[in-house]
């Protein structure tokens, strides 16, 4: 890892049947800080209208769009997509094998 600001690391972890996620702030430096574990345990139930606590994270502006750069980054890599882009994805795969049996086609008497 060498992206400076905060960076996500995924790992599927088999053996609890689950995924391990690391929260990672390098500096320009090369110094690494790790997020302390997150118990995301329900600790209280709101009705609704019932104002919230403080928020279960909270980043400053610049922070903040870097940790949710770093968390997109690392959920692409191990494959995580917004479920419109894997719609647009098997739209780009059907395409491209419809182009490729239009050039069989065209391409077919030369």
């Amino acid at each position: 890892m060498t992206n400076v600001g905060w960076n996500v690391v995924l790992r599927l972890d088999e053996e609890r049947d689950g995924l391990r996620m690391w929260i990672i702030k390098q500096d320009l430096d090369g110094t690494r800080e790790v997020v302390a574990p997150i118990d995301l345990e329900v600790r209280k139930e709101y009705k609704f209208g019932e104002m919230f606590p403080e928020p279960t994270l909270f980043f400053d502006s610049f922070s903040a769009h870097q940790f949710l750069q770093g968390l997109v980054n690392g959920l692409v890599e191990n494959g995580y997509k917004p479920d419109e882009i894997k719609a647009h994805d098997k739209e780009v795969e059907a395409m491209k094998y419809h182009l490729e049996d239009m050039r069989k086609l065209v391409f077919k008497n030369k």
